[in-house]
């Protein structure tokens, strides 16, 4: 087969999970999360501050969903939760800092959701949502680029497959079109 006879249809995102332990299951964190991202994106009032902070928060919730107990509504599309701090991080830890809720995961679930590079780009953009959510402040950051934003959706995107592998049996993860967002927003295609 050369690549001319390869169909954007034929691609698939399939990351390899056999070394990923059990995970315990948060799809309305993680369809918040692609909500986050969506409003990011598709808005027409585009401001590359805001959808890299945008981008922070996403990533935060999808991070915060592997340490999160379920408070509410068990077992329905719309349980709830909350972020179980004092099992995840120290107490005088930022809940906010992207490496600190990275480093709260398991090494199997570090090693599957991060490679090298996207360990860089969430270290420099750590304090993104804390430092720069209010723009007009002095301390917000002025230059950005698109990097925190293309890492949030490859998240979304193995977080989503990491879940159906699973069995997780959430209409949202189960209708989700992995492909599109991957291939749309992260790895545009060159023939």
């Amino acid at each position: 087969m050369t690549q001319e006879d390869i169909s954007i249809k034929e691609l698939s995102f399939e990351p390899e999970i056999l070394k990923v332990d059990a995970i315990e299951f948060r799809p309305f964190m993680i369809e918040c999360a692609f909500d986050y991202y969506q409003v990011c994106i598709e808005s027409r009032h585009q401001r590359m501050g805001i959808q890299t902070v945008m981008s922070a928060l996403v990533i935060e919730v999808l991070l915060k969903s592997f340490n999160a107990r379920v408070t509410g509504n068990v077992g329905r599309l719309d349980e709830t939760y909350e972020f179980d701090r004092k099992a995840a991080i120290s107490k005088n830890s930022n809940a906010h800092d992207l490496i600190t809720l990275y480093e709260a995961l398991p090494s199997n679930l570090k090693n599957y959701l991060f490679d090298d590079i996207d360990l860089e780009i969430l270290e420099v953009n750590r304090s993104l949502f804390s430092s720069s959510r209010y723009v007009y402040e002095a301390k917000a950051n002025k230059i950005h680029n698109d990097d925190i934003i293309k890492l949030a959706a490859r998240l979304i995107c193995k977080i989503v497959c990491l879940y159906r592998k699973q069995n997780c049996n959430d209409p949202f993860i189960n209708e989700f079109d992995v492909e599109k967002l991957f291939l749309s927003h992260n790895h545009p295609v060159w023939w």
